[in-house]
């Protein structure tokens, strides 16, 4: 289910990223010399495979799968540099990636509360643009805020985190996440292509619904979350930079 994979896409994760960010930014902060290397070589695997397996897969959920993993990784660079900036990065993109996946899968559950079938493939998206608008417009947003494509909330993420590796002299593992990251954009790209453009088949069993409109207001409501932080940022940037400089 969808919202089994929701739940499993944020909350293990944040546990444990917050389990590690205290031990390697409290308890083992005179050690880095040990994890700096691990964890930046985890970090670099984790977005070339995910950026290079995604292109592959057909079905939504490995997609977004795969996805995650690559996310996990742009997670996990700031632990490289281990300054104030790093952890103000860190905590800002587990943030904004919190808000991104919830309000994805979010708008995958809403849509298929809206339908008969829940989509299990790409093509089962094919041309949903056309029956219903909104949710289309929604979900065209917030993948290309995954994305990373700017100006939108997940690119300001990305970008601090690139920011303080090129900052901290990383200038080679920026360079192949910058290129890896760039391969990521076309496997999303190619969603709103089929969600657009792709005409209907027999593949095609997502069919709308507009007896439900309660999901409509759903959509809205993470939509104006995602507009909200994309045109004013500094909230969670100041809570980043305040919780980064109590911990240093």
């Amino acid at each position: 289910m969808l919202s089994v994979t929701m739940l499993f896409a944020c909350l293990p994760k944040l546990v444990l990223f917050c389990l590690l960010y205290k031990l390697c930014f409290l308890l083992l902060f005179n050690f880095s010399e040990f994890w700096v290397v691990l964890i930046g070589w985890a970090a670099v695997f984790s977005i070339t495979l995910a950026s290079v397996s995604a292109i592959y897969q057909k079905r939504l959920k490995r997609l977004f799968a795969y996805s995650t993993i690559a996310h996990t990784g742009f997670i996990l660079l700031p632990f490289c540099c281990y300054t104030v900036d790093a952890s103000a990065s860190f905590i800002f993109y587990v943030v904004v990636y919190s808000i991104m996946t919830t309000s994805l899968f979010a708008n995958l559950i809403n849509g298929s509360l809206s339908t008969k079938y829940q989509p299990k493939y790409v093509i089962n998206v094919s041309a949903f643009g056309n029956t219903n608008g909104l949710f289309a417009f929604c979900f065209t947003l917030i993948i290309l805020a995954v994305a990373g494509i700017p100006p939108l909330l997940g690119f300001f993420s990305k970008f601090l985190v690139l920011f303080t590796m090129i900052e901290s002299a990383f200038f080679y593992t920026s360079f192949v996440v910058i290129v890896f990251s760039t391969i990521a954009c076309f496997y999303y790209i190619r969603l709103i292509k089929i969600l657009f453009f792709t005409n209907q088949s027999k593949n095609v069993v997502w069919i709308s619904n507009t007896t439900n409109n309660y999901t409509e207001v759903v959509l809205i409501c993470f939509l104006f979350v995602i507009l909200l932080f994309f045109l004013y940022p500094n909230p969670i940037l100041n809570f980043a930079i305040v919780i980064s400089f109590l911990t240093f």
